[in-house]
């Protein structure tokens, strides 16, 4: 297969090698970090920078998909890319985490979501196989008892809060595949965008487990990791991995503590990039019009994103976020829009009830009516308004035959 590559960082220059290795060619290239010039030249049948011309992508014809990195451009820009090529229903790879907030994640959602698009994302650290082993525990009969707990420990190089947050949508993923769905949220840590992260604990209840926590348990500079411990009855069972700064795979192990005896096994995981390419491929390969929506995995990452927003502004209110996972689709961004119109409405209407008074003892003055049509053209802007509600029923288009059913949230 032929791909492109939008964007650059250490993520992408890993599967872009992977995708080497397994015999498909990288032909474009755009948006190169200078750190990543050398490296990914490499790989890059073309080493041309082409940026300026990445509308080139939206050509379904040239590549069978794109692989999209943090790069050097705007967050803007990169959205609004992400956007057009979904709206083509060009097939997307895109590293995870990818944007601050989570509406970007919408928009691109919604775009997808309308042409049945392949938009799958890239979580090195969410690793299934892996966590299949920690899942085997929640729920069942096992040696260490009942499940109670959850706990994330994370290791950062740095305690900024690009660095921090960037873990956090990275490890929220794994926590919602052992835990189930994150309904609320309470943080702990700097109420401030500029304080030092480093400090940030986080509780968090889950579908499946009410108690799990996610901390920053050390900060070092050569090395990154996240060890995941499920606390039971009799015991525990701790998920590690491990990872040097310049090392482009990382060593899993599991340890299993019960009651007097202690049990450690290296699990062999594969390369997480090349599972991610071969399992982009296969959903590219399949000719059927549900693969792309049965097969994105861009739902996941949105998920994720909104547990992240929420641990933002538990910080700020200093209170429990409740998470509220949802869909956005043109009926709800129409509902908001009109839900904020209304509301400028009602305070114009205020205003213009202050006009009207004075107005009126103005007139009884002069004894002449100053505005006599002023009825008329406030029913005229509430009729507009009330029209404007049934634009969503004139313009509703029909869905295929084939598409299936969208549940409004």
């Amino acid at each position: 297969m032929k791909f492109a590559t939008l964007g650059t960082d250490s993520d992408i220059l890993r599967v872009a090698a992977a995708a080497r290795q397994l015999g498909h060619d990288v032909i474009w290239l755009g948006d190169v970090r200078p750190a990543d010039a050398e490296a990914i030249r490499q790989i890059v049948t073309d080493g041309r920078d082409r940026a300026a011309d990445w509308e080139m992508l939206l050509d379904r014809a040239s590549f069978d998909g794109v692989f999209v990195g943090q790069g050097a451009a705007s967050t803007e820009l990169r959205a609004e890319q992400l956007k057009r090529l979904a709206a083509e229903a060009m097939p997307m790879l895109v590293v995870h985490p990818l944007f601050d907030s989570v509406l970007p994640y919408y928009e691109i959602d919604m775009a997808r979501r309308e042409t049945r698009a392949l938009v799958q994302h890239y979580n090195a650290d969410a690793n299934e196989a892996a966590l299949a082993r920690l899942c085997e525990y929640v729920g069942g009969m096992s040696a260490i008892g009942t499940i109670h707990q959850l706990t994330c420990e994370r290791q950062v190089p740095n305690g900024d809060r690009t660095t921090v947050l960037r873990a956090l949508a990275q490890d929220v993923e794994s926590l919602a595949t052992i835990a189930g769905d994150i309904r609320r949220v309470s943080a702990t840590g700097p109420a401030s965008a500029d304080a030092s992260f480093g400090s940030l604990q986080i509780q968090l209840t889950a579908s499946k487990l009410t108690s799990v926590r996610w901390s920053i348990g050390a900060i070092a500079a050569n090395r990154s990791g996240v060890a995941f411990t499920l606390i039971g009855e009799r015991g525990t069972v701790i998920l590690e991995r491990n990872t040097l700064s310049q090392a482009s795979t990382s060593s899993w192990q599991l340890t299993i503590k019960s009651e007097n005896r202690q049990a450690v096994e290296p699990l062999e995981v594969g390369d997480p990039a090349a599972i991610a390419v071969t399992r982009f491929t296969r959903a590219i390969e399949k000719p059927s019009p549900q693969s792309g929506e049965g097969q994105s995995t861009w739902p996941a990452a949105t998920r994720a994103m909104e547990v992240v927003d929420a641990v933002e502004l538990s910080l700020q209110k200093g209170r429990t976020i409740e998470v509220f996972q949802q869909q956005l689709t043109e009926r709800l961004a129409f509902r908001g829009t009109m839900a904020a119109l209304g509301c400028g409405l009602l305070l114009i209407a205020f205003f213009a009830v202050v006009v009207v008074a004075f107005l009126g003892g103005a007139e009884g003055v002069v004894r002449e009516k100053i505005l006599p049509s002023w009825p008329l053209l406030l029913l005229a802007v509430l009729a507009f308004f009330l029209f404007l509600q049934a634009i969503p029923l004139l313009a509703q288009k029909s869905a295929p035959p084939d598409a299936p059913p969208t549940d409004e949230p």
